[in-house]
């Protein structure tokens, strides 16, 4: 798969099961509006375009294993989405007022981080 196909499934996974994203330019990243079943205002921003998610899940690599019967794409894409779960879990968890704030999701190499500013373009 290209990039954009891969950004495009990403879109697809993220809008099923009555939860709701979008990219916006604007605030460089994809919107999470309504994840894991539950409305976020403001909503969770997850860091990515086309080209930064397909270097990142290239990045990853070696996931077979995993996900035997997907292609290597589908599996590192699965295992962020898992990833992404997870940090999402843990900021709506936290009982520090600091967690909610941390709605800036950004792939790093352990998975996906939550900060409370966006990331800095480079």
């Amino acid at each position: 798969m290209d990039d954009e196909q891969l950004f495009d499934e990403l879109l697809g996974r993220l809008n099923s099961e009555g939860d709701s994203a979008e990219y916006s330019y604007e605030q460089g990243g994809v919107l999470l509006y309504r994840f894991q079943g539950i409305d976020h205002d403001p909503p969770f921003v997850l860091h990515v375009d086309a080209r930064t998610l397909g270097e990142h899940l290239r990045a990853m690599g070696g996931l077979r294993e995993l996900f035997p019967d997907e292609s290597p794409d589908i599996s590192a894409l699965q295992l962020f989405l898992v990833r992404l779960m997870e940090t999402v879990d843990i900021v709506l968890s936290g009982l520090d007022s600091s967690d909610a704030d941390r709605r800036h999701l950004v792939p790093v190499a352990s998975g996906v981080s939550s900060r409370t500013e966006p990331p800095v373009s480079s």
